[in-house]
């Protein structure tokens, strides 16, 4: 729309403002060519097709024929703006428009984001310690033990009454969080004394009585993994049922091979190394490049579009699998939740973004063969792990997305490689990080 007005504004480097009119006749134009159409397709009463009088379509549809033309108009020259002044927005615009006026010139404003100037600066002298990727016999202990309590049968324990620790319980709990509504749940099944803090409800089981009728206070620690839940009081009405103790299978050449994928223990403890090992790697590489890139965002200062933040701690947000509390608390805890995000947001977005400055600088491009063997490799991973309906589709957002992200790590790679990556004490295993 070459016959629009625009003034930019600039709010802050990241925060445009576009100020643009449409003269009176190119919005009267664009409404004679709407009416003329519709009067071409309407079938009125008392009318041939094609001859009811614009007066008649005004009465009938004017309302409907200015929205549209509003929105056109509006599309049409807010993207003529964008481009003429070469502005690389992210996220939807802010449009503030006036009624569309018959006769008058239509004015509006659109604010938007758009991604920041990236200085580059040295990227010389960086300096890293990559963790040992060593594996020690205590995380295979830990993981075959780990497959062993996931096969163990349950007895019911008929000699004595009392819980002890390691006893697999089946309660009945009504729990309040903070005083809020009531939720109760039947046939719970916990391990008594497995809480992951010194007054978890697991660990206050222990040394009750079969039968009991309790009445427990569960504070949750500030730091829980559940931010649901930490920092908060839950207070439980809780009644043992049953109890039951757990059998291990034998740790045996039967059990690696019923079990473990293995033809003999040994066999089964070398492929556990051998996988620990792999993912320790992989643990250690993504170490390496999380401290080049803090060392990359350290030297490069400058402002985020805070709607690319707001949309990554949405999308992290909805990756969370948190179990919401009744209705009416529901927008309080999501908002506590944004509130803990959005750090977390704000570095992702911060990095990716240096990352593309850095890409660009590089002429770094990805083919689209290389898309397609990543999309490949990530349907093998999904399959192999047994789910297929995780299998990802073959989209043109997600190829999209995939190439953005191929782009990003080859120009982190080549930071990496230019940097002095020193070993860590072999005490530093991030097997244990798992």
């Amino acid at each position: 729309m070459d016959d629009s007005r625009v003034m930019l504004e600039d709010l802050t480097p990241v925060r445009k403002r576009l100020q643009i009119e449409i003269p009176a006749g190119a919005v009267e134009a664009e409404l004679e060519r709407a009416f003329r159409r519709l009067g071409q397709q309407a079938r009125l009463p008392g009318f041939r097709p094609g001859k009811a009088p614009r007066h008649v379509l005004e009465r009938m549809f004017g309302v409907q024929v200015r929205r549209e033309v509003l929105e056109r108009l509006v599309g049409e020259s807010f993207h003529h703006a964008v481009e003429t002044h070469q502005l690389a927005v992210v996220g939807a615009p802010d449009i503030d428009a006036e009624t569309l006026t018959p006769g008058e010139a239509l004015r509006y404003s659109a604010t938007v984001d758009v991604r920041p100037t990236i200085a580059l600066g040295d990227l010389g002298g960086i300096e890293v310690v990559r963790p040992s990727a060593s594996v020690g016999e205590e995380e295979v202990d830990r993981v075959i033990g780990a497959l062993r309590e996931s096969v163990a049968h349950l007895h019911p324990v008929e000699d004595r009454s009392l819980v002890d620790a390691g006893d697999v319980v089946t309660v009945e709990l009504t729990s309040r969080l903070d005083g809020g509504e009531p939720v109760h749940r039947e046939a719970v099944l916990l391990e008594a004394g497995g809480g992951t803090f010194p007054l978890a409800l697991e660990n206050q089981l222990v040394g009750q009585r079969c039968g009991a009728h309790l009445s427990l206070r569960v504070p949750y620690p500030a730091e829980h993994a559940n931010p649901r839940l930490a920092g908060k009081m839950a207070e439980f009405e809780v009644e043992i049922k049953e109890l039951r103790v757990k059998e291990l299978p034998p740790l045996d050449d039967d059990f690696a091979r019923d079990h473990g994928r293995g033809s003999s223990l040994a066999d089964l403890r070398a492929k556990v190394r051998a996988d620990l090992e792999r993912d320790a790697v992989t643990r250690a590489d993504e170490a390496v490049g999380e401290a080049v890139m803090e060392q990359l965002i350290a030297r490069h200062r400058f402002e985020v579009p805070s709607s690319l933040v707001d949309r990554r701690t949405d999308a992290l947000l909805a990756s969370l699998d948190v179990r919401l509390p009744p209705e009416g608390e529901q927008e309080q805890v999501l908002d506590q939740l944004r509130q803990k995000l959005r750090p977390r947001a704000e570095g992702q977005v911060r990095a990716e973004l240096l990352l593309d400055a850095l890409a660009a600088r590089d002429g770094i491009v990805v083919s689209e063969a290389d898309v397609t063997t990543e999309l490949a490799a990530m349907t093998a991973r999904e399959r192999q792990l047994g789910d297929r309906r995780r299998a990802p589709a073959d989209r043109p957002e997600l190829r999209a997305a995939l190439r953005a992200k191929l782009v990003r790590d080859r120009a982190l790679s080549r930071v990496v490689a230019n940097a002095k990556v020193m070993p860590a004490p072999a005490a530093e295993s991030v097997a244990r990080e798992k």
